[in-house]
């Protein structure tokens, strides 16, 4: 299909592929994990480090080769814990067994940021990780050592942690637990010491990034009922509360434009409701609710709009054949599944048996027969079992209704003395008035289906609303495929519960527990001059690991999914940029920028089993 505009095509370059069981030795065994979590690995943006989670333990990979290939790991990071004693809600043998890995920028700082069964969020820098690994100067085939590195920030928010959110500009920290709160961590705003040499801002962990954290509880303010974001001199603690269930996701909006100053915090639970949240006023502004029972939120990014890529057509927008009209309040791109390259729709453990049936000379009886004709048409299995995080049943099925959104309370009047006002500007540039009018975008997952969700910011002299607009994009079932009976346990797996974005490429990954990863890209098309319209915006599937071919020639293990990792190719990684003052010469403070739009997707299987790939964008011809 033909495509025009600036839409630039996804190339994905297949990498090394490594089996678990080659990966370790009877010298070295594998270490053990824990299954039925959120994401467990994940890539430093700034070094060349890869973490992995092994129940209470973070394995630190580095460096990693030319090729992808994952090395032994350099050190292991016993987790800290806040207290002694703690019970686990999944694994009561393993308390703090790691639920959720994520590097995130804090600050001027990057973070590894775990959060536990036992409620632990126990967080360090990727700089004094990296640093521990340099000075020691130990060769590459030398046993991994015990790191001694301090944690950075270290809290208890009382249930198993699951979800991890982090805004950059606000010095913001949100985790959400199966208590039904969501707690956020607004720590110190410091000062940046202009005077100080560059190898000193590389050793001190928290001047180099403007914060005072602390891992003394008697030094937080819990703020429940009177937050003060006009004082960021202090530790503050915000409890926000509406959920009725489990929270396994959140994300905030980090935005692009500094004028922006509000902050807003997404979050999603396993009922499907999913909150929009300006934190410093802890009342939901926005509350989309599903209309069918069996919709379970699992994953949410909030999306610039400013990342995405320029289309002119709606076929184009979605990845469709033809164009197709936008009638609110939704657009079911599900169809355009069939026409994305290496689209599988059975499952390849499926396809193995029907193989081996075909092979063989056995006769079979007329009723086996007429149950292996039923399985190419069960693509939705009935569920008896527990959820492992949740202890409900998964019985949604492609039959019921979809979830129509339907807001709950609108827009409401915001304080002069907002978080972002106290946000540190970059000193780069002077930061100019407040933009009154923006969109963002949320994309929100389930057990099954992905969907775009769209915001309009309001900002007047007397209100600030946020409006839901009523031009969601769908595509249900966007990782499901059809399985043999014998395999049908394989749907306690499912939950789309892994979800990156790369801004530089407009690329959101989501990844499903059962194995695989769907590619998508984020679409805008510009609205017409002189009408008094907003751009369109969507997303179109590019493609899903592994690829079909990986699947045949068996490199894809049956088991779960660990974690999906994502981040720079080696030698490409993010690189500091000192800013000065003009009039004095003084550096000012660091920022991030970036060499390259080579980025490396790493999936990492149960039974150790590792797959990886190169990502960039090049020009399509039309």
């Amino acid at each position: 299909m033909a495509r025009k505009g600036d839409l630039k095509a996804i190339k994905i370059t297949q990498c090394r592929y490594q089996q678990g069981h080659e990966r370790f030795s009877e010298s070295q065994p594998s270490p053990r994990l824990a299954p039925f979590r959120n994401n467990l690995v994940a890539f430093s943006q700034y070094y060349d480090l890869c973490f992995v989670a092994s129940q209470d333990r973070i394995l630190v990979h580095s460096p990693i080769s030319l090729e992808l290939r994952l090395l032994p790991p350099r050190s292991i990071i016993n987790l800290a814990s806040s207290n002694t004693g703690l019970t686990g809600y999944i694994d009561p043998g393993h308390p703090h067994s790691i639920n959720q890995l994520a590097v995130a920028d804090l600050g001027l700082e990057e973070l590894i940021i775990a959060v536990t069964d036992d409620g632990d969020v126990v967080a360090y820098t990727t700089r004094s990780i990296r640093n521990e690994i340099h000075d020691r100067g130990l060769a590459y085939n030398t046993p991994c050592f015990r790191s001694t590195v301090r944690p950075y920030f270290l809290r208890n928010v009382g249930n198993s942690a699951w979800g991890i959110a982090v805004h950059q500009e606000a010095r913001m920290i949100a985790v959400s637990s199966n208590s039904h709160k969501i707690h956020v961590f607004a720590l110190a705003l410091g000062h940046f010491s202009s005077d100080s040499s560059d190898e000193d801002s590389d050793r001190q962990d928290t001047a180099s990034s403007g914060l005072q954290p602390s891992c003394d509880a008697t030094e937080w303010a819990h703020s429940w009922d009177a937050p003060r974001p006009s004082d960021r001199s202090r530790n503050q603690e915000l409890i926000l509360v509406s959920h009725e269930t489990n929270i396994p996701n959140l994300a905030f909006y980090n935005p692009y434009d500094r004028r922006i100053q509000d902050v807003f915090l997404a979050s999603t639970d396993i009922h499907g409701s999913t909150y929009v949240w300006n934190v410093w006023k802890h009342i939901p502004f926005l509350q989309l609710m599903p209309s069918r029972s069996r919709i379970w939120g699992w994953g949410l990014l909030c999306i610039d709009p400013v990342f995405a890529q320029q289309v002119e057509t709606t076929s184009e927008l979605f990845g469709t054949e033809q164009d197709i009209d936008l009638k609110p309040p939704s657009v079911d791109i599900t169809h355009a599944l069939s026409h994305v390259p290496g689209y599988e729709d059975v499952h390849f453990s499926t396809r193995e048996r029907r193989k081996n049936h075909a092979a063989s000379d056995d006769l079979m009886d007329e009723s086996t027969t007429d149950d292996d004709e039923d399985i190419g048409n069960d693509v939705v299995d009935p569920e008896d079992g527990d959820d492992a995080e949740t202890g409900s049943s998964n019985d949604d099925s492609p039959g019921d209704e979809e979830d129509s959104p339907a807001i709950g309370g609108p827009g409401f009047n915001e304080s002069k003395a907002s978080a972002a006002a106290n946000r540190k500007p970059r000193a780069s540039a002077k930061r100019s008035e407040p933009l009154k009018h923006f969109m963002f975008c949320v994309i929100h997952t389930t057990r099954r289906d992905v969907r775009l969700l769209q915001f309009l910011h309001k900002k007047t002299p007397v209100d600030t609303m946020v409006n839901w607009l009523p031009k969601d994009i769908i595509c249900e079932y966007i990782l499901d495929q059809h399985l043999h009976p014998y395999d049908r346990y394989l749907r306690n797996l499912q939950r789309l519960n892994m979800v990156h974005q790369v801004p530089e490429l407009s690329l959101v990954i989501v990844g499903d527990q059962m194995g695989r990863v769907a590619l998508l890209t984020i679409t805008r098309r510009k609205a017409e001059k002189g009408v008094d319209k907003l751009d369109d915006f969507g997303f179109r599937v590019e493609a899903f690991l592994p690829f079909g071919s990986q699947e045949d020639a068996g490199h894809r293990p049956k088991t779960d999914l660990l974690g999906v990792a994502v981040g720079p190719v080696q030698g490409h990684e993010r690189q500091r940029e000192d800013l000065f003052d003009a009039a004095t010469g003084a550096r000012l403070k660091r920022r991030r920028v970036t060499q390259s739009r080579r980025y490396r997707v790493m999936l990492y299987y149960l039974d150790h089993t590792v797959l990886n790939y190169e990502i960039t964008r090049q020009e399509m011809a039309s």
